[in-house]
């Protein structure tokens, strides 16, 4: 479960998100999180200081990119390079720093072949009146399966003990 300040990050970026129609799926730890494994997720690998790193898969298209953007501009972020670039659907992955937290927007899922059938079953999550859809469990399973780093390795086994009601409680 994400709680306090990741919590409040994820519903400030979702609701921008939101508000502009941005077509995503909240994915990585803070999915993780929400099957029940509380885990940190992103400390120490852009900024010293970086507590929270939030991932979120995006329809890949023009559209919703530029979508994206907008919200973007409601967060304070400079977008003007990023409006200059040449789209690519399966090579535009975006990294946003933010002051406190840090964003990652990705075009493809290693492991998913669809984005469109990945969203149909997502689960829909209220944080704050803040509504977001989260990466069905078996669809994160798969992804982490075919990452396959340590720490993808790592919620795999502690998703799994969750699962069979060996340990942690479920939900952001």
């Amino acid at each position: 479960m994400i709680g306090g300040e990741a919590e409040r990050y994820l519903a400030k970026v979702c609701s921008a998100l939101n508000s502009h129609d941005v077509d995503y799926i909240v994915v990585g730890g803070a999915a993780v999180s929400h099957y029940g494994y509380n885990r940190p997720s992103g400390i120490g690998n852009y900024k010293e200081n970086l507590k929270v790193d939030l991932d979120f898969w995006y329809k890949p298209s023009i559209e919703n990119y530029l979508k994206i953007l907008d919200a973007l501009d409601d967060l304070e972020v400079d977008t003007s390079e990023l409006r200059n670039l040449v789209f690519d659907k399966d090579r535009t992955f975006l990294k946003i720093p933010h002051r406190d937290f840090h964003t990652d927007f990705l075009p493809t899922m290693e492991g998913l072949n669809s984005f469109k059938a990945s969203k149909g079953k997502t689960e829909a999550i209220d944080i704050g009146g803040v509504i977001l859809p989260v990466i069905a469990y078996d669809d994160l399973i798969l992804n982490k399966q075919a990452v396959d780093r340590k720490i993808d390795q790592s919620d795999i086994n502690e998703l799994d003990k969750i699962r069979k009601g060996k340990r942690h409680k479920r939900g952001i």
